[in-house]
């Protein structure tokens, strides 16, 4: 697992010298998170160089906000899937719309295509109450809540990524849930169109948290012909069952059904190989690209939607990216270790930490947290499949 805890690292990250992320803290958060930005990049996107592009952009609009003082502290995974969402959003206002989802760019002959092509965008009207409590949340509660719920990760990850113990981090869990419960329940009494609503909001509460059985005469014909309630009643009735596409839905909008299965598929596949008997792999060895060629969220998707990495995912490069080239020799007492230098010269070696080398390998050892932002020694770990080097992000904005 991690030594460092994401919110550590964004805390290096805003005290890099010069106006220019560190190394380490950048370098760890490409790391941990591309892989999934990256596999939502591809569902908003027409092929793999502009998801590339599109993660590359996300990753470093959040950098730049965290130079500034800004940007996320310990949510890092869905503050960079909803970043993706809202530059994605940006392209449809010029040339780059071209790169988007062909399902996106529907209905091309009309005037309001870029308009509705956005609405598609946004999380639906009847998540709204969902959508507002999780954006009220503590960071901290937003991270269990995405990578326990939605990604289906066992706790032992996000607890690392907070610097949690996985007892804590199961009683931090639940309390998240119930906390996005209550969330749900004011802001639907904060929106209530009329006094009418107001009345009835307990009742909403205590009625689904019972699972919505032998609803009051009343609150049924009240929420019979209003839309507010019977939304807010559908949104409490999520918490008794699986949480995970109702709240990806809340939070991303488009291609969030989708998102949920690959990422779901994908912690199965991880918890199935760490269990088989001489695998030689450990939870983090699996390397996949979950729903590359999946499209948005009307499509369906495949009963087993993992795909592995393609070699030209790191071929293509998006625009601006240095070439993979060999390093330039470190300075004294810094020097790469001789598996970096093998990985830096051929692209084509497994990128991701854990994965299998072609000699079957074993996967490098971890770094410890430096002092002050700088490099670590020991060996690095690579980027994954079309990862760009930390070197090549910058603190501009996208």
């Amino acid at each position: 697992m991690f030594e460092v805890s994401d919110e550590r690292l964004a805390a290096e990250l805003r005290k890099s010298p010069g106006g220019t992320p560190a190394n380490y803290p950048v370098g760890e958060l490409l790391d941990r998170h591309w892989e999934a930005v990256f596999s939502y990049a591809r569902l908003c996107t027409d092929g793999v160089r502009p998801a590339g592009m599109l993660t590359t952009a996300s990753f470093t609009r959040l950098f730049g906000d965290s130079l500034h003082q800004g940007g996320p502290s310990a949510a890092w995974r869905p503050q960079l899937l909803v970043t993706v969402r809202r530059i994605a959003a940006e392209w449809l206002m010029d040339q780059r719309r071209e790169l988007l989802d062909p399902e996106l760019l529907a209905d091309a002959d009309r005037e309001d295509r870029e308009d509705r092509a956005a609405a598609r965008l946004l999380p639906p009207e009847g998540r709204r109450l969902l959508s507002r409590a999780f954006q009220r949340l503590p960071e901290p509660a937003r991270c269990l809540l995405w990578h326990g719920e939605i990604e289906a990760e066992q706790l032992e990850l996000p607890a690392a990524l907070l610097g949690l113990s996985p007892d804590e981090a199961v009683v931090e869990l639940e309390r998240a849930r119930e906390r996005l419960r209550e969330g749900c329940l004011e802001i639907h009494r904060e929106l209530a169109p009329s006094e009418e609503c107001r009345r009835y909001h307990r009742m909403l509460d205590v009625s689904f948290r019972r699972g919505g059985v032998d609803l009051d005469p009343d609150l049924r014909r009240h929420m019979s012909r209003c839309g507010h309630c019977r939304d807010a009643a559908d949104q409490l009735n999520q918490f008794n069952g699986v949480l995970a596409v109702p709240l990806a839905e809340a939070v991303l909008g488009w291609g969030a059904p989708a998102y949920v299965a690959s990422r779901q598929a994908r912690a199965a596949a991880r918890a199935e190989a760490a269990e088989a008997p001489g695998t030689g792999r450990g939870t983090e060895g699996t390397n996949f690209a979950e729903g590359a060629d999946a499209a948005g969220s009307g499509r369906a998707v495949e009963a087993d939607p993992i795909v592995e990495f393609r070699p030209e995912a790191d071929a293509v490069r998006p625009p601006g990216l240095p070439p993979r080239t060999p390093p330039k020799a470190p300075p004294a007492g810094d020097s790469p270790s001789p598996a970096h230098d093998a990985t830096a010269q051929h692209p084509d070696a497994p990128a991701r930490r854990g994965a299998p080398t072609p000699t079957g390998g074993a996967r490098p050892s971890r770094r410890v947290a430096p002092r002050s932002g700088a490099r670590p020694a020991g060996p690095r770990r690579t980027r994954p499949p079309g990862a760009p080097r930390t070197a090549a992000m910058s603190p501009s904005r996208c």
